[in-house]
C-alpha cells in the first residue's frame, strides 16, 4: 500500500479502512487505486471541489499526460498558461510530484491521477480531451 499511495498519510489511513473491510485483503492491496471509493470520494470532496473551475479543467484536461511540462500542457489544453498552472498547482500541493529541480517536468500522485482519469472516463465534467 506505500508504494500506491507514495507516504500521502490520508491515503495510507483510506487504505487501512478499506483493508478492514474487505473479505481479499490482498487483493485489494494489489488493485488499490484512486478509483477506490474512499480514496474517490474523499479526493473529489475535499480537493477536486474545491478548486476554481479553471483549475479543475486543467486538472481533468493534462490527467491524460504521463508527464507534465508547460508546453506539453499547452499543447494538449489549447491554453497558454500551462507552466504558470502547473507553479500554481504545485504551490496549492495539489498532488503534484516534481520530476526535476528547475520545475520543468512533474507527474500527478498515482491516487490523483487515478481520480482525475477515472473522471474522465465517467464524464464528470465539461474537459474536452476526457
Amino acid at each position: 500500500m506505500a508504494t500506491q499511495t507514495e507516504g500521502w498519510a490520508a491515503g495510507l489511513q483510506l487504505a487501512a479502512l478499506s483493508l478492514q473491510r474487505h473479505p481479499d485483503a490482498a487483493g485489494l492491496a494489489a488493485t488499490f487505486s484512486g478509483s477506490h471509493r474512499y480514496v474517490l470520494d474523499y479526493l473529489t470532496s475535499e480537493v477536486l471541489e474545491l478548486q476554481p473551475e479553471p483549475v479543475r479543467t486543467f486538472l481533468l484536461e493534462t490527467s491524460v499526460l504521463e508527464r507534465l511540462c508547460g508546453a506539453l500542457c499547452d499543447a494538449v489544453t489549447g491554453r497558454s498558461d500551462g507552466q504558470v498552472m502547473l507553479e500554481t498547482i504545485e504551490r496549492a500541493n495539489l498532488f503534484l510530484v516534481p520530476l526535476d529541480e528547475v520545475r520543468g517536468w512533474w507527474r500527478y500522485h498515482h491516487l490523483f491521477a487515478d481520480l482525475l482519469r477515472t473522471g474522465c472516463r465517467r464524464g464528470n465534467h465539461s474537459a474536452r480531451w476526457c
